[in-house]
């Protein structure tokens, strides 16, 4: 029988028993009960965690898979984010990454399997491509200058931008690229960021700040007889810094081309996260003499955090190509409701981008897609002393991320006879009447301020070439013919149906200033606009159209003064290429992007000399739209 003593001495030999234990596990020696504490609320992120060998995208290639990216498990940044436990101050973080959570450290990864001794990941792969491969932190020089790094949110805690980071998209860019700001400016310099939360910041309302001055060292520190790869990473400092007990720091390593941390192959990898009161770096601790877990100068100690590495999901799916491109004579915007359901729209309700329309009623005589040029009073004839114009249409939209180009082919106007009139030729002239003149130019005006659409409706986008609608045609001066006489813009029926359509919320979507025409570019999808041609933009020989072409001083046969129509001062200039009906002439052109609901005005002109012989003359120009895909 046992008495109560008798128990009370077990108990005491067994926590003592307990107690010899917990020594056992401890350091010999440290520096003070800091290291007991260590650190909290720990964790690490990666931009990738696929293995090492593999970093290219979804089509095999590495365009779309740069460093830093997730596709890339070859050059990936790591983020460090925890507490520390103690208001030392710390001159060195050191960040070893092993296999195992404790004991020896062999190096992270599978490529001991292959049976291929080579001293970098470099070599590796260059030689055996898709081959396992070790952890390694994949450049001697990484973060050699003393950081000053980026930017951080006071608020978030996030960086501005990402060093090393770069799109090879050129639409992302920094320098002249049209696409997204954003992306252009993670290519910024600086391979790493040491940062803290202070609550005193922001005037007391807290935020994150960045702490410079550190410095980078990248060594191979291991078990003995495993393959000598960069595994531990030191940021040093040698007036350091004094963080606050709890304090949360973030140390984030980034990507780029020549910097980088290469992942193992498979498995899971832990890395063992040390402070110190002491700068250590490349001239104080080598790949043989390691600053040991037992340092008496360790401040937070004995931690790891663990990742592990998986096979990205590939997600293969195509869009495919598609393009709309309509000609014709009339343009349905310029329509009220009624003109479109009178026509072979089919509807009496606009829709965004809605296809040219090839004659104005369904009820009209004319056949489809044919202009007359001329003096409608005689027969559609041309005067010596008087120049004469009409016009037709274009609308091209295209997924193409390449852009397009719109191209003419045709001949001069000729007679059966084999009579011509004469091609003004590829540069730009004036209208001179009393000379042979055939030739064509798009009709454009800039687009300023905003619509006088009702308030349910968007505000439509600015732009450098909208579409010209008005016509050389005024109280007895109408010099220009065409299947639309006197629809000289967008109808009020149109501003109307298409509002519509974004009842609500179209107002706050839309600014009449933008003048940004990357479809990219937040709101998404602007094919909701007024006509114009943006983004395509005009060759110099047909880019203005726009104007008068019969002068303000000119005198008819009864001498009365004539010209000017409802054009301003401004004279129109025309040309055409003759060589077009072999190879076709380019009209406009884009190169970087999709085009977006691009509609164009094109404006022909014909002018006759006492010796153009007489006849019926007829052409017919054909539009060609060519996508780059």
């Amino acid at each position: 029988m046992y008495t109560l003593k008798s128990v009370a001495r077990r108990g005491t030999l067994l926590g003592a028993a307990f107690t010899l234990v917990v020594a056992a596990l401890l350091p010999a020696t440290y520096a003070s009960a800091d290291a007991l504490n260590p650190l909290t609320e720990r964790s690490l992120t990666l931009s990738s965690s696929s293995p090492g060998w593999s970093f290219t995208d979804g089509s095999g290639n590495t365009t779309y898979a740069p460093p830093n990216s997730g596709a890339n498990g070859k050059q990936t940044g790591n983020y460090f984010d925890f507490k520390v436990s103690s208001s030392a101050t710390v001159k060195t973080f050191s960040f070893q990454y092993c296999k195992t959570s404790a004991g020896n450290c062999e190096i992270p990864g599978d490529n001991a399997s292959s049976g291929v001794d080579t001293t970098t990941t470099a070599d590796l792969n260059a030689a055996f491509p898709g081959t396992p491969t070790d952890l390694e932190v994949g450049s001697a020089n990484f973060g050699t200058v003393i950081n000053t790094g980026p930017d951080t949110d006071p608020d978030a805690g996030k960086v501005k931008a990402v060093p090393g980071y770069t799109n090879n998209n050129p639409k992302y860019q920094a320098n002249g690229g049209t696409g997204d700001a954003a992306e252009a400016a993670k290519s910024v310099t600086g391979n790493y960021i040491v940062m803290y939360h202070d609550p005193t910041a922001n005037s007391g309302a807290g935020g994150w700040v960045q702490s410079t001055g550190w410095k980078v060292t990248a060594l191979s520190v291991k078990n003995a007889g495993t393959r000598a790869t960069k595994n531990y990473i030191t940021l040093s400092s040698t007036a350091g810094k004094a963080f606050t007990s709890g304090q949360h720091v973030k140390v984030l390593f980034f990507a780029n081309g020549t910097n980088y941390i290469t992942n193992p192959g498979s498995g899971a990898f832990f890395v063992k996260i040390n402070t110190y009161g002491v700068e250590y770096d490349g001239s104080t601790i080598t790949e043989t003499a390691l600053a040991p877990s037992t340092d008496a100068n360790i401040i937070d100690g004995g931690v790891t955090v663990a990742n592990v590495m998986n096979q990205s999901i590939q997600i293969t799916t195509k869009v495919l190509e598609t393009m709309e491109f309509s000609v014709g004579t009339v343009d349905p915007n310029t329509l009220s409701g009624s003109e479109l359901a009178a026509s072979d729209y089919g509807s009496a309700t606009h829709i965004p981008c809605g296809r040219i329309l090839t004659r104005l009623t369904t009820a009209s005589t004319d056949p489809k897609n044919v202009l007359r040029l001329g003096n409608q009073g005689a027969e559609s004839s041309l005067e010596t002393a008087k120049a004469y114009a009409t016009h037709s249409y274009w609308r091209l939209s295209s997924n193409s991320s390449g852009g397009a180009s719109v191209y003419y082919s045709g001949h001069t106007l000729s007679n059966t006879s084999g009579d011509e009139i004469e091609p003004i030729g590829t540069t730009a002239k004036i209208s001179a009447p009393g000379s042979e003149q055939f030739g064509l130019a798009l009709s454009t005006k800039a687009l300023s301020g905003t619509t006088t659409a009702p308030a349910d409706t968007p505000n439509f986008n600015t732009g450098l070439y909208g579409v010209n609608y008005v016509q050389d045609r005024a109280s007895g001066k109408e010099w220009e013919n065409a299947a639309d006489n006197d629809k000289t813009g967008i109808s009020s029926e149109t501003l109307s149906d298409l509002g519509a359509l974004y009842t609500g919320t179209a107002p706050a979507l839309w600014s009449p200033t933008d003048a940004n025409w990357d479809y990219q570019t937040t709101p998404l999808n602007k094919s909701y606009h007024t006509p114009r041609l943006d983004p395509l933009v005009p060759e110099v020989s047909y880019a203005n159209g726009s104007g008068r072409i019969n002068g303000n001083d000119s005198l008819d046969a009864n001498g009365v003064a004539f010209g000017g129509g409802g054009y301003s001062s401004t004279n129109a200039q025309f040309a055409f290429d003759k060589m077009s009906d072999t190879v076709p002439a380019l009209l406009a052109t884009e190169a970087t992007q999709v085009v977006d609901c691009v509609t164009a005005k094109m404006r022909y002109i014909g002018n006759i000399a006492a010796t153009t012989p007489a006849g019926i003359y007829t052409t017919k120009i054909n539009y060609i739209a060519a996508p780059q895909y």
